[in-house]
């Protein structure tokens, strides 16, 4: 297990003074194979104990330093990476595309198109369409909107070799468009949130955003957890290229998974990947010399899923490395870490070069507990570190105010009582990820303007917000005015929202609301 090796070697390298100190309790085999290592967890959890209590209180422990601002208020940049055909549905079809109302029935999601188009033309198709979706215009207009936060929804063949091709024909070189677009997001000082929105396996039933529409959703439930073990691995490679690579300066979060399954009863085995997903970015840290809890221990080494998908993420990071230049050590080659004695030449990576959040730790972050109904785990339970929430709050689709009317909704979101609930149970700081201007009936700007200011005072109660989307773009599918409800930047434009995100037309617009009862 050469990932134990290195896990200890990087950690050793950050905090011994001298580099020819062996680490006790790891050896390998002298036929060199890297599945060869010989591991004694209690002399190895020992010497990890006795590193983390003497460093935890020195100048690697930044958790004070996890959030970037005092309050959020951004957009996501929906429809670029992870492509949701709704959005730009003319655009689509000129891709190849097709719109239908069912969309497993069609060629409407990033999975059914690249099958169609097959691997060339797919890759070629998705270059044009993200690198006109995201414009160094829409950045200096999110800029100028006074915004300091972007949600970026990703999908895990960003990461390509974890990928099977077999049957997940997505297209390639997604890595490179991010790395394009945390440029521009870094020059323009805008802090970024890592969003696994489309999962391994599919995570959500017959939705675009989960990159298969399908009815096949089999995220939570693959053969020896093969598809929550590749989520980590994507997770483990994130959170080192988020502290290595220059580009990803102002990234300061990971989203574990975006909207699973609402009812727990059909997500089994869900905190058992979310506890390994904080256990790999951790270890990863810890192998950069970044010690962000002293209650890791030896958790890590003992988790089913944790630990191959760390093991697994050694290679892509290696080749990353090497491509980008990037690391410790940007020529990372796993036999380097070994000395001719077998053991851990601890001390060889040295400090870490200038690119990427360098010591501060990363947030790791989930949807709020109460995102699921039927007993659903709670994340806080798996915190090691800075831990951050995500709610979202759509009331166009039902099920969140008791009547589609105006006075129903208004009623409903001045006396919503979601932020306190999540606070009370330890999923703070919450942010409010998603919402929309959205509604299940025809109305006014007027009213809109009200609706806008209510969502924008509740949820800056939280840590504050992230509306869906930045732009889509007007069609037969989304008519004016009610794509104006889906874009910041139209809305804006059309005067839906006060000039400075932070203020709303009327701080009093919930009064006449408070403690009122709902009436169809």
């Amino acid at each position: 297990m050469l990932l134990l090796m290195l896990v200890l070697g990087f950690l050793l390298a950050s905090v011994l003074v001298s580099a020819k100190h062996q680490v006790a309790g790891i050896g390998r085999l002298s036929s060199g194979s890297t599945d060869d290592v010989q591991f004694n967890l209690d002399v190895y959890a020992s010497t990890v104990n006795g590193i983390i209590s003497s460093v935890n209180n020195g100048p690697n422990r930044t958790t004070s330093q996890c959030f970037p601002v005092e309050k959020l208020y951004g957009v996501n940049i929906g429809n670029w990476l992870v492509s949701e055909a709704w959005m730009s549905p003319d655009a689509w079809v000129a891709m190849g595309g097709q719109i239908c109302a069912k969309c497993s029935t069609c060629r409407q999601s990033e999975w059914s198109l690249a099958t169609y188009l097959g691997r060339e033309e797919t890759n070629a198709v998705f270059k044009k369409h993200w690198e006109s979706w995201l414009t160094q215009d829409d950045v200096d207009c999110i800029v100028a909107a006074g915004l300091n936060s972007i949600r970026v929804p990703l999908g895990f063949w960003i990461i390509e070799d974890i990928v099977d091709v077999t049957h997940e024909p997505y297209a390639q070189g997604g890595l490179d468009e991010l790395i394009r677009g945390l440029n521009m997001f870094k020059r323009a000082g805008l802090h970024v949130n890592l969003d696994h929105h489309a999962l391994p396996g599919v995570a959500a039933l017959n939705q675009l955003f989960a990159g298969n529409c399908t009815s096949q959703v089999e995220f939570y439930n693959s053969t020896d957890d093969y598809n929550y073990k590749r989520a980590v691995t994507w997770s483990i490679v994130m959170a080192y290229l988020s502290h290595t690579h220059p580009a990803f300066e102002t990234v300061y979060t990971i989203e574990a998974v975006n909207e699973p399954l609402q009812d727990a009863n059909l997500t089994p085995g869900l905190g058992r990947f979310e506890k390994a997903f904080v256990l790999g970015i951790r270890a990863l840290e810890l192998t950069l010399g970044i010690i962000c809890d002293d209650t890791l221990a030896s958790g890590f080494f003992t988790d089913s899923i944790a630990l191959p998908a760390f093991k697994a993420a050694i290679p892509i990071i290696a080749k990353l490395s090497e491509k980008y230049g990037i690391g410790p050590h940007h020529h990372f080659d796993a036999d380097e870490f070994l000395s001719s004695s077998g053991k851990i030449a601890v001390g060889h990576l040295g400090d870490l070069p200038g690119g990427g959040r360098q010591r501060h730790c990363l947030a790791t972050q989930f949807m709020n507990r109460d995102w699921q109904w039927n007993n659903p785990v709670n994340p806080t339970d798996f915190a090691h570190g800075p831990q951050i929430y995500d709610n979202h709050l759509y009331f166009n689709y039902g099920g969140v105010a008791p009547y589609a009317t105006e006075e129903s909704y208004m009623q409903t979101i001045c006396n919503t009582t979601r932020i306190a609930d999540a606070i009370a149970i330890g999923n703070a700081p919450l942010i409010t990820g998603e919402w929309a201007l959205t509604t299940a009936f025809n109305t006014t700007f007027d009213f809109l303007r009200k609706w806008g200011d209510a969502q924008k005072l509740t949820y800056a109660e939280g840590a504050g917000w992230t509306f869906w989307n930045w732009k889509i773009i007007m069609s037969d599918f989304q008519p004016y005015p009610q794509y104006l409800q889906w874009s910041y930047k139209d809305a804006l434009e059309a005067g839906l929202f006060t000039a400075k995100p932070y203020e709303v037309f009327d701080k009093h617009v919930c009064a006449p609301y408070l403690n009122t009862t709902s009436s169809s």
